[in-house]
């Protein structure tokens, strides 16, 4: 049964299997015997695309008989069991072999016209602005004390500058500001003229519990860089959804190791032409690289672990339609299973793990959505 059922939803699990997903279910059925070091060698080729090794799990598996698609299923649960309960794979396993088939879920894709047409319309923000909107990446790199140089921040400068570009974003790069000249970039960025239907800020630098770090060593509280954009300061950006990307230490403390066992609105009072209120602080979402208290992690050599898995995982999102928060979510489960070694105070060598934490007051569906030419671009590039 369970082997019918990947072969029934082979499209849809193709579609929905991330690149981090497939390497985890990879790892998984290898230590459950399923494949085969030099199977798992021939899915993940380098010159396949996702959807090709996401295609070739599938089949590999779905072949191997019921056990082992019963395996891959219960793995799945276990690693995604967003895009798991989506394809309400339980009542699939369910159903009688009779030849009937199992479909999906409800989901805002798959439903009914007056559901679609809620789903696209008052449950999902405006995003067809060109540019979409700005895009400001502040980058703080060099400090008064030569050993507290950020290096291998501009490896995150680039992803995400060409990460919102290609999402349609007019893009603006600030280095190296005082905190003083922080909170003046965010008033004068509020009153910019050249809002569309999204605002996006991204600011990297070392920071603590009460803020981010200038170039200068003083603090800039994270209020002063969001409040500018509130619904009172900026009129412009009222309703619609206000981005922070957040790449700086929130403490000296560095997060410890544990294991983990298998198994382990109001938009529907929105009235057509009737005026309705919103509290101010709404439609934010601050995206934290680290809990507070703890230290936020960065390679000299590939870029901070959070922005890079961030533009990797908002890029294939977005071109499958996945919301925001998901992909948060995904991100958050990629960074806290890195593992890396770090020199801490007492020049110990210790575990490096960290986890990010995103924080909204969004009221609806954020789905990033590259301009038609970008995408036409991108499909030109792969064939």
């Amino acid at each position: 049964m369970a082997e019918k059922v990947l072969e029934q939803l082979r499209i849809k699990l193709k579609e929905g299997l991330t690149e981090a997903v497939i390497k985890n279910l990879l790892d998984d059925l290898r230590d459950e015997k399923v494949l085969g070091k030099e199977e798992i060698e021939e899915i993940v080729q380098k010159t396949k695309t996702r959807a090709d090794q996401a295609r070739d799990l599938i089949d590999g598996v779905s072949r191997k008989g019921t056990k082992a698609s019963e395996i891959m299923l219960k793995c799945l649960k276990d690693r995604d069991n967003c895009l798991y309960d989506n394809l309400n794979i339980d009542s699939c396993l369910e159903i009688p072999e009779t030849g009937a088939t199992c479909s999906p879920a409800p989901t805002p894709h798959s439903t009914t016209d007056k559901q679609n047409k809620l789903v696209s319309g008052d449950e999902v923000y405006k995003m067809h602005s060109n540019p979409r909107g700005l895009c400001v990446i502040i980058n703080n790199e060099n400090f008064p004390d030569p050993k507290s140089k950020r290096n291998g921040s501009q490896k995150d400068v680039d992803s995400l500058n060409d990460l919102f570009e290609h999402l349609g974003f007019l893009v603006e790069v600030e280095k190296d500001k005082t905190a003083d000249q922080i909170k003046a970039l965010m008033i004068q960025y509020s009153e910019d003229a050249r809002h569309g239907d999204c605002f996006v800020c991204c600011i990297m630098s070392h920071g603590n519990e009460a803020g981010l770090m200038g170039c200068d060593d003083q603090i800039c509280p994270l209020n002063d860089i969001t409040s500018p954009f509130d619904g009172d300061n900026c009129p412009a950006l009222v309703g619609k959804p206000k981005v922070f990307i957040i790449q700086a230490c929130r403490g000296h403390k560095m997060q410890t190791k544990v294991v983990v066992k298998d198994g382990a609105g109001v938009s529907h009072m929105k009235k057509s032409g009737k005026v309705y209120s919103i509290a101010k602080d709404s439609d934010f979402l601050i995206a934290l690289s680290t809990v507070e208290g703890y230290v936020s992690l960065r390679s000299e050599y590939s870029g901070s672990w959070f922005i890079q898995s961030f533009c990797k995982h908002l890029k294939e999102g977005s071109e499958q339609g996945q919301d925001i928060l998901r992909i948060l979510t995904h991100v958050n489960n990629e960074v806290s299973l890195e593992e890396g070694f770090i020199q801490d105070k007492n020049n110990e060598i210790v575990d490096a793990k960290m986890i990010p934490q995103p924080q909204f007051t969004l009221r609806k569906l954020l789905i990033f959505k590259a301009p038609k030419r970008h995408a036409a671009a991108s499909k030109q590039k792969k064939t």
